[in-house]
């Protein structure tokens, strides 16, 4: 058939030949581009029964959409010739990879290989003969499970009378050999054989015939793994012995499980490695998808799709259930998973993640999920259907970048919560140089899929790019990652890099707005005054309006330094420009509330925050805000409610512990009080506020020994650019020094600190609000009148 045209394919070279079909490499004329077609052997064409179980591979690969599967375009008879069109993978199969050098590797397949399972099984197909032979590994190491022929259809009727003792010995699950019932449980004892042999170099059961070979997986147990690795952990040697369990009982009773579990015990090794590929190159131009070779000459490969029909299948499967009236009107885009890559490529699935929310919150029908709670899931096995009922969302897409070489590989899913059935999934193939393109790509495609109908504007929004220079926008995103860790060393990071951007592209109104949120937080994170700060934040968050007047961010950061600059309704002007701009942007509301609470306002404030909460209802700086509304008011068992939600939501964030130790002082819980000032001091690093805290917590309790060592330590802050004299100050009222302490705030008035703004509502100063100092202080800081 080499050089024949089939229907319009063009048969370029036979790839293999095996029980189920002969493979071809082929060029399709119409779609231009290389796949594989797979026919049923001559001598079985005739044969009813084999025709079934060709379709039938078909009909089960067809259903399944996995980067870890083969993908199966089509079933086509062509003047009497039935045959299957592929993807088409060069490479190798995984039997000639095996053993694997590193464990870590072979764990990063099995999970693959796992998921795809899990896929298949989710869709009620038993693959039936899962082996090494059938799994594809491309030149990058991404496995790819293929030969769906013996695979059983949920509700699918027999081929033949003994169609369960189907197989390969090796590899078979004892039921399936004794010809019981056949389920998802036997393609997990298959798995738990490939892995053994992956970690082993050998099958677990062995015989010199096939009698004896039967009677080793019936009945004999598999030799220790350790005996072959000798340095194999216990928790793995588990996960393989639970999976070759003789009852189908005793094993996993979900393929999910096992994945789940080896990616715990990979977290525990020590860094993925990449997959050596000594015979590997790169793809070529014309090529959407890596093109893998397979050596073996015998049996030759198969497999790799061409982006073009996944995507006409995806949107079949959108057209018709759009087409029932349903559309998405609220999304969680959870954290992309950084794959095999080092920390310091941290950034790119960070950034990836949080370009393309802040790209989708441009559509105004949909409810997006904030980064500050999507991140919350950050690095934690998750189902995503209870991710998604949890945050209240119709959809989520997740996705998983694996970056080598400069080339990055990011698997896209967009899952529908309420169906749990995924809407769409792609696989895309970009150079690390070019991920501004491809964060563009995934949005247009996630929003177009979304099942919403756009206006001119928004579809003008989201083809609008801040930055056409791809180094420019790595920096940002870098800057960014920085910028959210939120702590000294790393803000001061966050400024290089957005400044290093700017340097490449003096336009990049997003670099302005960050550098302008990095200035603007360091009074807070390094105690540096505002009279240094604010100017600096106002320049550049103006440099990005001057570019891009549309920019929310850069309006907040503003409103945020009239504030700090007590120019109180220039503040309220911008705050309400940013809301008309981007009505959900939640920082805008809570950064509002701050200045109404400070301000006495506290109605507009409990209003403010109660609506960012709305938004963005996991986020615990915000669960503490709205705890501060009570606490203000004296209602501190209800304060405390709030502000221990804060510290349920995030363990380690020590304003919660802080502001629980401020409630049950005030309640009179000193012990727990103690408790929580002490663990706040310790989660912040001995930050000015948590130690100034905790010293008027000893001052007020007698303790005067260790608060007067506390004052010491925030002296030495204040005098070193790392504190405020408002801290020292809050500790010298606890000790009942009135006079050292409004001396000591009327110099921070005059440094300009973020927390002189707190004299109403700071609890420390009830002894001395009466004072006539006191008092003045708060008219000259435009508190009071």
């Amino acid at each position: 058939m080499i050089g024949q045209t089939i229907s319009h394919y063009k048969i370029l070279e036979k790839l293999g030949e095996g029980g189920m079909g002969i493979v071809y490499k082929a060029h399709d004329t119409t779609l231009n581009r290389t796949l594989a077609l797979k026919f049923l052997p001559e001598k079985v064409n005739k044969d009813e029964t084999a025709k079934a179980r060709f379709l039938q591979e078909a009909q089960a690969a067809a259903g399944l959409n996995h980067p870890n599967i083969c993908t199966i375009f089509g079933v086509e008879d062509y003047d009497g010739k039935l045959f299957i069109s592929m993807e088409y993978i060069e490479g190798g199969t995984l039997g000639e990879k095996i053993p694997f050098s590193k464990v870590d590797d072979a764990i990063t397949i099995a999970v693959q290989i796992g998921e795809a399972l899990q896929e298949a099984h989710t869709k009620g197909i038993v693959h039936r003969d899962i082996k090494a032979d059938n799994i594809m590994l491309t030149s990058k190491g991404q496995a790819k499970v293929m030969d769906f022929g013996l695979a059983k259809l949920k509700g699918s009727l027999k081929l033949t009378r003994t169609s369960s003792t189907v197989g390969t010995l090796g590899y078979m699950a004892p039921e399936q050999i004794q010809g019981g019932e056949v389920d998802y449980r036997s393609d997990i004892f298959s798995f738990g054989v490939l892995l053994f042999e992956m970690l082993a170099g050998k099958l677990p059961f062995r015989g010199e015939h096939e009698a004896a070979m039967v009677y080793s997986i019936v009945n004999e147990e598999p030799a220790p793994l350790t005996k072959y690795q000798p340095d194999l952990s216990q928790e793995l040697e588990r996960i393989v012995g639970r999976a070759l369990e003789k009852a189908p009982e005793d094993r996993y009773q979900s393929v999910a499980d096992m994945v789940s579990e080896l990616r715990r015990e990979r977290k525990k090794t020590t860094k993925i490695g990449r997959l050596s590929a000594a015979d590997s190159r790169p793809p070529s131009a014309e090529q959407s998808f890596p093109v893998v070779k397979r050596t073996d000459a015998k049996k030759k490969a198969i497999v790799f799709s061409s982006i073009g029909l996944l995507l006409l299948a995806a949107g079949l499967a959108i057209y018709l259930y759009v087409g029932r009236g349903q559309s998405i009107d609220s999304l969680a885009v959870l954290p992309f998973e950084n794959v095999g890559a080092s920390p310091e490529q941290e950034y790119l699935s960070d950034g990836l993640t949080e370009s393309i929310i802040n790209n989708l919150t441009k559509i105004a029908s949909l409810r997006v999920v904030p980064r500050s709670t999507v991140f919350r899931f950050k690095g934690k096995e998750m189902d995503v259907q209870e991710v998604g009922s949890k945050l209240n969302v119709r959809a989520v897409l997740s996705g998983r970048i694996t970056h080598r070489d400069q080339v990055l590989d990011v698997q896209v899913d967009l899952i529908d919560v309420n169906r749990q059935s995924e809407l769409w999934g792609n696989l895309y193939h970009s150079s690390a140089a070019d991920i501004l393109s491809l964060q563009q790509q995934i949005t247009d495609d996630v929003s177009s899929r979304l099942g919403i109908g756009l206006s001119a504007e928004t579809r003008e929004k989201l083809a609008k790019r801040s930055t056409a220079n791809t180094q420019a926008y790595q920096l940002y995103l870098q800057g960014r990652y920085y910028w959210n860790k939120r702590n000294t060393v790393a803000i001061g990071r966050s400024i290089d890099y957005f400044n290093q951007a700017i340097a490449l592209d003096s336009t990049y109104a997003l670099a302005y707005a960050g550098l302008a949120d990095s200035y603007i937080i360091q009074s807070q994170y390094s105690g540096i005054p505002t009279r240094i700060t604010v100017p600096m934040a106002m320049t550049s968050a103006r440099h990005a309006l001057a570019l891009d007047n549309s920019v929310a961010e850069a309006h907040t950061t503003i409103a945020f330094c009239y504030y700090q600059d007590w120019k109180y309704d220039d503040a309220e002007r911008e705050f309400k420009q940013a809301i008309s701009l981007n009505p959900r942007y939640g920082t805008t509301y809570q950064w509002y509330n701050i200045m109404l609470l400070r301000m006495g306002r506290l109605e507009e404030a409990s209003a403010m925050i109660q609506h960012a909460h709305e938004l963005d209802p996991f986020s615990p700086v915000i669960a503490l805000n709205v705890g501060v509304i009570p606490m203000v008011r004296g209602q501190f068992e209800d304060a405390l409610a709030y502000v221990s939600k804060a510290v349920e939501l995030d363990p380690s964030f020590a304003p919660g512990y802080e502001y629980e130790g401020i409630a049950n002082y005030k309640l009179k819980k000193y012990s727990e009080a103690q408790t929580q000032f002490e663990k706040a001091v310790e989660l912040s690093g001995r930050s000015s506020e948590c130690i100034s805290s905790l010293g008027y917590f000893y001052a007020k309790r007698g303790m005067r020994e260790k608060a007067l060592a506390l004052l010491k330590e925030n002296e030495v802050r204040y005098r070193t650019g790392t504190g405020s004299a408002y801290n020292i100050a809050r500790i010298y009222a606890g000790l009942g020094e009135k006079d050292k302490a409004l001396n000591l705030l009327d110099q921070d008035l005059n440094d300009r600190s973020i927390w002189i703004g707190n004299l109403l509502i700071d609890l420390a100063w009830d002894d001395l609000r009466t004072d006539p100092r006191f008092i003045a202080l708060t008219k000259r800081v435009g508190l009071t009148k």
